[in-house]
């Protein structure tokens, strides 16, 4: 009998050894977006989904939940099971700046990578009275009621790099926000708003289809897409230098050696020529980093946007 029970016990402990090192993963993998389908953020997830789910082993299937800045999906997130079958991609704005501005506790994530990085394009309605940045200012400045300038939302990063265009520059202009850049696109294309800075994806097309006129980047050199358009460098307000970013994050506690397989397939699927590529036409750049260099860059940034806000006095209107 007790050799029974003893063989028992080192059947049960092999048993128990295989389960704990029953490999990652076994089943399908959930991708969170915290934007409507069909918008540029998740034309991005779907295609790093595609790519990531081969190397893997298992579909990575991309689920939207929109609503309050990004705040609904990154807490449904951040309760999920620390397993690495859910994870979230969302931008700098969801991780860093939306829990301020709404008075939300801070959300934790265990950070895996950073996934793509962007600046942002300033620009009016073609035709319009202002051609270039000079002639905006000028404009902006002698005209006491202001230029409208529209946003994504509160919050967005679009909207705050208008409020630092009103403190750089001494303009005159009143932000409108939106529910997303294609209502926002919408009324600037038809007159109602004067301005609005976007990321480049949602913008060249219209721009070299001679909707758009553009004024400035925010990037520290002109983009290769829109090479006659100058730099915030250039135009004398380098605090606006600014590129935003977005990233892929997992539950909070999610064992280091699934973030790091994580990390080294995302990193992979990043860094592929297809990849690398087909984000520039987006006008995004493929952006890697490793857990610890964007966990580093979450909460710098969440340091310095939450400052601004209460600078700015920026709230949820």
């Amino acid at each position: 009998m007790l050799k029974f029970f003893i063989a028992w016990l080192g059947a049960m402990a092999l048993s128990t050894a295989g389960l704990a090192a029953e490999p990652y993963p076994t089943r399908p993998i959930k991708l969170v977006v915290p934007f409507a389908a069909g918008a540029q953020a998740d034309a991005v997830a779907r295609l790093i989904a595609e790519r990531l789910g081969p190397g893997l082993g298992q579909p990575v299937v991309v689920e939207n939940v929109a609503g309050a800045g990004g705040l609904i999906a990154a807490s449904a997130v951040g309760r999920a099971p620390p397993d690495g079958y859910t994870l979230f991609i969302a931008n700098q704005s969801t991780f860093a700046i939306v829990p301020f501005l709404q008075k939300k506790p801070q959300i934790d994530f265990a950070p895996v990578t950073m996934a793509s990085s962007f600046s942002l394009v300033l620009v009016t309605k073609a035709g319009g009275p202002f051609k270039n940045f000079a002639e905006l200012t000028r404009a902006a400045k002698s005209n006491p009621a202001g230029l409208t300038i529209a946003s994504p939302g509160y919050g967005t990063i679009p909207h705050l790099v208008g409020e630092l265009l009103k403190t750089e520059a001494g303009m005159h202009l009143t932000h409108v926000a939106y529910k997303g850049s294609a209502p926002a696109m919408v009324d600037l294309l038809g007159g109602q708003v004067d301005l609005l800075f976007d990321a480049p994806g949602a913008l060249v097309a219209q721009i070299e289809a001679g909707k758009l006129q553009p004024l400035v980047v925010t990037s520290t050199a002109r983009m290769p897409r829109l090479p006659d358009v100058p730099t915030m460098t250039e135009v004398g307000l380098p605090k606006l230098s600014f590129r935003s970013w977005s990233a892929v994050v997992a539950p909070p506690g999610t064992p280091p050696e699934i973030v790091a397989k994580l990390n080294t397939e995302l990193v992979k699927v990043l860094q592929s020529p297809e990849i690398v590529n087909r984000f520039r036409d987006w006008g995004f750049d493929a952006t890697t980093s490793t857990p610890e260099q964007l966990g580093t860059a979450i909460r710098e940034d969440s340091r310095t946007w939450s400052q601004f806000l209460k600078d700015h006095n920026i709230t949820v209107e």
